[in-house]
C-alpha cells in the first residue's frame, strides 16, 4: 500500500552478515511506507562489523545519518569519527568511496536515505567490482577485449 503511516518501531529487523566482519540488522523503512523512488533504511552494526565493501554509487545520491553511538566513517580509506547527530551526503559519481566500521564497544545506528535509480552502478575499489543495479549482478571491473573471441586482441 502506497502513502502508508509506519511506526518505526513496528517495522522488523532484517538481518545479513557475510563471514565475521560484514552485516548489519536492516528496517526497511521506505518500503514499509510504500516508497517508490526514494530508499529509507534504519541499520544496526553490532561491535566489530562493517556494514559494507567501501563503494560509490554513479547515479544515487547516498545520505547518512548517524542515530546512536559511533562508528568509524572510512571516506577514500580516511578515518572519521561519525558519532550521534552527525551527517554527509555523497552525491552522485562523485568517486568518493565510503564505508562505515563499529570499532566500538555498542551497537552503531544510522539512517541511509537514498535515490532509486534503476541505472545505477555501484562500484567497489576494494575489490576491484561493480554491481549493475540493472541486472542485480556483480562483475569483475578487469579490463576485457569487446569481441571475446578475438584472438589478436587475447594475445596482446
Amino acid at each position: 500500500m502506497k502513502n502508508k503511516l509506519i511506526n518505526v518501531s513496528d517495522v522488523g529487523w532484517e538481518s545479513w552478515s557475510h563471514e565475521n566482519n560484514y552485516g548489519s540488522d536492516q528496517k526497511h523503512i521506505g518500503d514499509t511506507a510504500g516508497a517508490e523512488k526514494v530508499g529509507v533504511t534504519m541499520e544496526k552494526v553490532a561491535p566489530g562489523m562493517a556494514s559494507a565493501l567501501a563503494h560509490y554509487h554513479t547515479k544515487e545520491e547516498e545520505h547518512i545519518y548517524a542515530m546512536q553511538g559511533e562508528a568509524t566513517l572510512y571516506i577514500d580509506d580516511e578515518p572519521h569519527v561519525f558519532s550521534e547527530g552527525k551527517y554527509i551526503c555523497f552525491t552522485a559519481n562523485s568517486g568518493i568511496a565510503h564505508k562505515i566500521v563499529n570499532n566500538s564497544d555498542a551497537d552503531f545506528i544510522f539512517l541511509v536515505v537514498g535515490s532509486r535509480d534503476t541505472h545505477d552502478v555501484v562500484v567497489y575499489p576494494e575489490t576491484n567490482k561493480v554491481l549493475v543495479r540493472s541486472m542485480n549482478e556483480v562483475y569483475d571491473r578487469s579490463p576485457t577485449s569487446y569481441f571475446n573471441n578475438d584472438k589478436e586482441e587475447q594475445e596482446k
